[in-house]
């Protein structure tokens, strides 16, 4: 889930939070007592740090954290990364949290330089829950999709539908995780199956606007040779679609992108994207605090869960939207 978008709330650095969704959100956290229990209702109160405020995805995965919350009577506030400085920004909403005496941290967007501030939350007996990208902190709980092999099924299929040329790989920020394993996914599949197709890099670091010169610049190389665009995120892709169809390829090159938010399912509904790696977005807040609830009733719960994609064209669209909880995201 990622950087594509250009309006992001910055993290404060008071004590205020900006609560946001439906249900016990709140601006401040009810104080509990040692253990995180309060009397006898068990109302736990938990601290969620989002990465961005206007990208479709965290939007959808936020309203499932939230939503699961309130049904589970749990009270959750919420903070937002700086997409400027992420680590900075994590530590101070850490702190903040920590200052709170919430009982559990659920988190996204992270890499290993939050672990530190992990840690210092974990020294506190804070639980914590991150979501899509590891820190690799150690005693905390991962709640993600299998990167590698969701962009190996998108490379498997575009190197079934895709003639000989020239595949644009949009790339996110290599220096995470889920950036390298949806790369090599994709293209370690598409050059095994197909020794004809040549693969064109673009370093993007999930910025839209490098995306689009990276495509624009392509297709000054290679013209009428490309055949295939596949993105790591939906950013890259949307852009790579824009930039084509000024060009006047965007009949002849298939394009696949990898996220599955709401604007995706409408270009494939428009015809205007091919194909997506469809990630169920909702499921993974869902699952993340279902995951916090367990382990703050002293239930048992694997560290790591990963989920699946599947991949989305016009042929299962509709039903991809039902099954992903995408309609109420949809106009």
């Amino acid at each position: 889930m990622k950087k594509h978008l250009a309006m992001i709330l910055a993290l404060a650095l008071t004590l205020s939070l900006a609560a946001c969704g439906s249900g016990q959100s709140s601006e401040a956290s009810v104080p509990p007592s040692q253990g995180g229990q309060q009397d006898d209702q068990q109302t736990f109160s938990v601290g969620f740090i989002c990465p961005e405020a206007t990208n479709e995805g965290w939007q959808v995965t936020a309203a499932a954290i939230e939503n699961t919350a309130e049904e589970l009577g749990i009270k959750i506030s919420k903070l937002y990364l700086d997409p400027n400085d992420y680590e900075g920004s994590f530590s101070m909403a850490v702190d903040s949290f920590i200052q709170q005496k919430v009982d559990a941290l659920i988190y996204g967007g992270a890499d290993e330089s939050f672990a530190a501030s992990v840690h210092k939350a974990q020294d506190e007996g804070i639980k914590c829950v991150e979501i899509d990208n590891p820190s690799n902190s150690g005693n905390l709980w991962h709640i993600a999709i299998d990167s590698y092999s969701a962009a190996a099924v998108a490379g498997e299929w575009m190197a079934d539908k895709l003639d000989a040329g020239v595949v644009l790989m949009i790339n996110g920020d290599m220096a995470r995780t889920n950036a390298q394993q949806r790369h090599d996914g994709f293209v370690e599949t598409l050059k095994e199956l197909r020794s004809d197709i040549e693969v064109y890099e673009i370093y993007a670091d999930w910025d839209s606007a490098k995306a689009i010169a990276g495509v624009e610049d392509a297709i000054t190389l290679y013209g009428d040779k490309i055949v295939g665009v596949f993105s790591a995120w939906d950013g890259g892709a949307l852009s790579a679609v824009s930039a084509l169809d000024v060009a006047g390829l965007s009949d002849n090159v298939v394009v696949c992108g990898f996220d599955g938010t709401p604007t995706s399912m409408t270009y494939i509904r428009e015809g205007k994207l091919q194909a997506e790696l469809g990630q169920p977005l909702y499921e993974l807040g869902k699952v993340g605090m279902e995951t916090v609830n367990t382990v703050l009733t002293g239930g048992q719960v694997d560290e790591e869960q990963l989920l699946t994609c599947s991949i989305v064209t016009s042929d299962n669209v509709e039903d991809f939207i039902k099954s992903a909880g995408l309609a109420d995201f949809i106009s």
